[in-house]
């Protein structure tokens, strides 16, 4: 009978209780997000999420750190540096772009999952959903639960549970979360990084000033673990690591004794982490963030959108010995141009990103909320610790900012059209792998909360009824876009045009059509959507060049013929006037209406067939072997 008792007893207020309490929890919140996925979601959008993919497929199936996403820069600067021969290029191309954790973390996922690449084609009239990419959804679903229990348990350390739940539960509300979660960007695992970096701060300053003597080595373990943090971070995302700066500031600044050990022992876990990686880049590129460390070069007039990384020849030999393609790089972009691109990206973040770095308008009282002073010395230092983390985030994400915070205008369009049903709804410029601010927004949750529910107290509003309605109210408020989401039209599933992962997967099989050879998986291919060719039709592609003459012929020459070229509406949709009538240059947009305009294909051009397979928008052009009639 006693056992009986104590079984009850633990049911309804014990340990069971709490974690039958968990698991309710966890399966609303599993049915939430599996509601907003099936309706509110498309395909793939974010090119760094297929490229990311493709990659961590690579591994997965052996093939090591290569890619099948083809960047003409990373070609160009892994010639010169000359570590990779020409014919292990053509066979396994090591990217040199993406940072290693994510993509390791989703070879693990297909390692473990069943994943299913291959798309019926006989039933591609029925396709909706790429099965990995559901797969992969779930990855990042699972982080952000995890996401949530930090929040709330930070929340609950710093502040009490009433503010940890409000914080916790606008996090769950707050829309830019839930599209971070289903974009296949590596977001939500830099959520889990930052704020576990948060809590062993709070711990370090905890124990480092409350008196309790504790011994060096446990200092220097937690410290060591902060760097370690802040590298995988910084692995996860190159603008991430940015945040070891306010790390060792944080630690110099309010550790007392302990801070020379503290500060060396960080800096140690970030350089451990680090090192080796960017040591692989340095011996592959000659530089230690590979084609990544030219970003701040982007979006200049020199190099306007995305032409950097499909430029082939961007310099021309050594400058006094030093390293050949950055210096090059930077000697045809003027410093006023970089002084330039930073007003300009800085001007913009404060105007229209800051008011909401955090997906609504509770971003305003988050900020208020961290100038705002607390009585708890945590709450103050984790404030400053904050406060240092959005300056340094805010130079890195101005000065990194490249076409992929701002996809060219075509593209944007193509995107917003694909969510059907004349949906009044576009495509969220938000939701990018370069967008550092959005990290922050989970902390600054607590801030905004505490700041909510110390006004309530100066209100001295005395009944419970009052404080949870009052407290309701914010929450219901803060997630009123993602609620309203629901009552627009619905998005079609695929983002197409130009992404549908069947036709992709069809492209081999086009030359058949015309009594020719299909395209062999070893073949490489040229597109202006080639992250998504490699991700949806595991085919080697290339992006467009810059330009038809010289950069297309020399690396069809000099490097690997290829064996056919895909054109979407990201090329075949542009403005006219401004794309194509004062082009100072041959570009793809000109050669495309040129051919469409005279009906053939110009002489001397390698790729003579011509297939309108997706008609009127796309493309491909392949090649005619000389004996063929």
């Amino acid at each position: 009978m006693i056992r009986v008792q104590e079984i009850i007893h633990s049911l309804d207020e014990g340990k069971w209780a709490k974690r039958i309490r968990g698991l309710v929890l966890l399966l609303l919140i599993g049915s939430l997000g599996l509601v907003y996925y099936l309706n509110l979601t498309r395909s793939f959008t974010a090119p760094e999420a297929m490229d990311a993919a493709q990659l961590a497929r690579n591994i997965a199936e052996g093939r090591g750190y290569t890619t099948q996403f083809i960047r003409p820069l990373s070609l160009d600067i892994l010639r010169q540096q000359g570590a990779v021969s020409d014919v292990e290029l053509s066979s396994k191309f090591p990217d040199i772009t993406n940072p290693p954790v994510y993509p390791m973390l989703l070879a693990a996922l297909m390692k473990v999952l069943p994943f299913e690449f291959e798309i019926d084609l006989q039933k591609a009239d029925e396709f909706e959903r790429y099965q990995p990419e559901f797969l992969i959804w779930l990855l990042n679903q699972a982080l952000f639960f995890v996401a949530l229990i930090q929040v709330f348990r930070l929340g609950e350390k710093l502040f009490d549970q009433p503010v940890a739940w409000c914080a916790a539960l606008v996090f769950l509300g707050t829309e830019l979360y839930w599209k971070f979660s289903t974009s296949g960007l590596p977001t939500m695992l830099l959520l889990v990084l930052f704020l576990a970096l948060a809590r062993t701060l709070v711990r370090l300053e905890e124990q480092g000033n409350d008196g309790v003597a504790l011994g060096g080595g446990w200092f220097a373990g937690m410290a060591l673990w902060a760097g370690a943090l802040a590298g995988l971070g910084g692995l996860t995302r190159y603008g991430f690591a940015w945040v070891i700066l306010p790390v060792l500031v944080y630690l110099g600044w309010f550790m007392g004794r302990h801070r020379g050990r503290t500060v060396a022992m960080a800096l140690l876990g970030f350089l451990l982490v680090m090192s080796p990686w960017l040591v692989r880049n340095a011996q592959l590129s000659g530089n230690l963030f590979g084609t990544a460390g030219l970003a701040l070069y982007s979006q200049t007039d020199t190099f306007p959108g995305d032409t950097l990384e499909r430029t082939y020849e961007p310099s021309d030999a050594p400058v006094n010995g030093q390293d050949e393609i950055k210096v090059k790089v930077g000697d045809r972009v003027g410093l006023w141009e970089i002084e330039n691109k930073l007003k300009l990206n800085l001007r913009h973040l404060l105007v229209h990103e800051l008011p909401q770095f955090s997906g609504s308008w509770f971003a305003v009282v988050c900020l208020v909320g961290l100038v705002v002073p607390f009585r708890n010395r945590s709450l103050r230092r984790l404030r400053f610790f904050l406060l240092m983390t959005f300056a340094v985030f805010a130079l890195a994400q101005a000065l990194g900012r490249t076409h992929l915070s701002a996809a060219n205008g075509t593209l944007a369009e193509l995107l917003a059209r694909s969510f059907g049903q004349g949906a009044p709804v576009t495509a969220a410029s938000g939701v990018n792998g370069e967008n550092l601010l959005a990290i922050l927004g989970p902390v600054s949750f607590l801030f905004g909360a505490g700041l909510f529910f110390s006004l309530l107290d100066r209100w001295k509003v005395d009944l419970p009824e009052m404080r949870l309605a009052a407290s309701t109210g914010l929450v219901v408020a803060a997630s009123l876009p993602v609620a309203l989401s629901f009552l627009l039209p619905h998005p079609y599933p695929m983002a197409n045009p130009p992404y549908h992962p069947a036709h992709l997967q069809y492209l081999r099989s086009v030359p058949a059509e015309h009594g020719l050879a299909e395209i062999k998986q070893d073949d490489l291919l040229m597109s202006d959507i080639p992250w998504a060719v490699a991700w949806y039709g595991n085919q080697n592609c290339v992006w467009l060049t810059r330009t038809v003459k010289p950069d297309f012929y020399t690396l069809y020459e000099q490097f690997q013929p290829v064996s056919a070229l895909y054109f979407t509406e990201a090329t075949t949709d542009q403005r006219y006037t401004s794309r194509v009538l004062n082009a100072n240059e041959l570009n793809w947009e000109r050669f495309m209406l040129d051919m469409q305009m005279k009906g053939d294909v110009p002489d001397g051009f390698p790729l003579q067939a011509v297939s309108d397979i997706f008609a009127p928008g796309q493309w491909l052009f392949f090649a005619v072997p000389e004996e063929h009639p």
